[in-house]
Formats: C-alpha cells, structure tokens, sequence
C-alpha cells in the first residue's frame, strides 16, 4: 500500500488518539501522529503456536502470527485485563503484518515510533474502534530487591556501543540452549524465557505481565536502557508459587536472575473497551 494510500483511508477511520472529553480514541491529523510508510496485512493460517514482532534497521517493523489482541496490546502497553470486549475472533485469528518506515536508521531508533504507528495502522485496517476508561486494577509493582540497589547477573545496563555486535547473555541456568546474536531493540518473551536489548523497563514489566494474573508495574526508578535474560520453570501467577525442583519460578527467577522482585497493590490505569472491529482485506 502507498504511503498516499494509507495516510488517505487512515485519515477516515475514528480510532487514532485520545479525546479526553468523551473517552473515545478517535481521528487526529495525520501529521500528529507517525504512520508507516507501506504497510502489509495479511491472514496466517500456519497453526504454529510461536508468535513474534520485532523491528529491524532501517525502519522495518515485523509481526508473524499474531492476533489483533495481541497488537493493541503492544501498540498500547496493555496487559489482558486492560482489554476488554470485542468479537471472539480477534484472540484467535492469526495475522502477518511487514511494514516499514523512512527515516530510521537503527531497529532501537525505531521500536517506540513503531509502537505508536501500530496505532493508526490497527485503527485503519481493521477498523478498530475503542473506548477508553481508568479503573484501579489489581496490580504487580517491580522494585530493586537489594538494599544496595545492585542488579542481579542477567540484568545490566546496555552499552549502545555493543548493540548488533554481542550475543545474547548466557542463560542463567546454564543450559544447553545455544546463544544467538540479540540487536538492540529485540526481545525475546516466551514461556519460560524473557530476553532483551537495548529496551526500557517498562518493556520488561510488560512481558512478565504476559505470564501474571495482574497487571505489572515498573517502579524501579530505573531509567535508561537496560539489557535481561531471565529463565524460570514453572507457570506461576503469584509471588507466593513454590518454584519446583527443576528451576526457579517466575518470580523467584526475576529475584535471582535480575534483582528485581515484586510486591502486591492496587494501582489506578487505563482500561480499554473494543467497540467495533473488522476483519482486513488481505493485501
């Protein structure tokens, strides 16, 4: 699709950024918010069970069988209980999205302007429409668990120079699993396995909310970009699950692997309701 093209339908659709007043996400002016400039949607229907989006240099966004839950939830940070309604096809049906953008010469240049035009691309395609509202939510807050305030061994700060140039970091397990090269604005979130480059905490409190009955939220204080791998066993949903005898749990991982633990409170947040959706032409 042509940049014209797509700035064009986008204008139209009614889903793009927050009107405070009325609690919808509506229309703004194209020139407010960053759009690809091609893009490409297109239904999967592999059945593979692995899913991944990831950016690459020169402005490249990737996302391989993934759901429209799964993109609102990244374009907006979301974690389940903050998306609510819709109809039931867009937890299941499978999508393969190329897209890519001028102007950005680095995949962590790129990864947050990436995140805000999933957006307008979501809100043009499948014509979504959403409603937003702010509830207090139980949540999952990430603090330092050292007194020292120390990282744990897979936690670091990134040293931009290294960034396309190094492995990943050596799994804290020592596993047989074998290294393979990470870039900078890359990660990795699967059962089981958290890795990053090069990306902020609030990336890391996203992804352990994939795995958690609450939402996760970053209070380090921690700024900058910082570089984790974190492994653990069991599918634990609470700071309280026993790790099993073949690994540590989710959070006794976070605690071991990266310093980080995590304490129980309620936090006020953003909640978004689908209103409408559509399936995309395929292009």
């Amino acid at each position: 699709m042509r940049r014209q093209d797509l700035v064009s339908r986008w204008w139209t659709v009614r889903a793009v950024a927050i009107l405070l007043s009325g609690g919808f996400l509506c229309a703004a002016p194209p020139a407010e918010t960053p759009i690809f400039d091609v893009a490409s949607v297109k239904p999967n229907h592999t059945g593979d069970a692995e899913s991944a989006s990831y950016t690459r240099p020169g402005g490249r966004y990737v996302a391989a069988n993934v759901t429209l839950r799964m993109l609102v939830k990244s374009a907006y940070g979301l974690h389940d209980n903050q998306l609510l309604g819709g109809p039931d096809w867009i937890n299941t049906e499978r999508f393969d999205i190329a897209a890519k953008a001028e102007g950005y010469a680095t995949a962590s240049a790129f990864r947050d302007q990436a995140r805000l035009m999933l957006r307008p691309l979501v809100a043009d395609r499948f014509k979504l429409v959403l409603k937003q509202e702010r509830r207090e939510l139980p949540a999952y807050v990430l603090v330092l668990a050292k007194p020292d305030g120390s990282f744990g061994p897979q936690f670091r700060r990134s040293n931009s120079d290294e960034c396309g140039a190094t492995k990943a970091m050596q799994t804290a397990r020592g596993a047989a699993e074998p290294e393979a090269p990470l870039p900078c604005g890359a990660e990795i979130y699967r059962l089981g396995h958290l890795a990053a480059r090069g990306m902020a905490l609030s990336a890391l409190a996203l992804n352990v909310s994939r795995w958690t009955d609450r939402v996760v939220v970053d209070q380090t204080g921690l700024q900058g970009r910082f570089d984790w791998e974190v492994q653990w066993v069991a599918d634990d949903l609470t700071p309280e699950s026993p790790s099993p005898q073949d690994g540590p749990s989710l959070f006794a991982a976070l605690r071991a692997q990266l310093g980080l633990k995590v304490e129980r409170r309620r936090a006020s947040m953003e909640v978004f309701l689908v209103q409408s959706a559509e399936r995309p032409d395929p292009d």
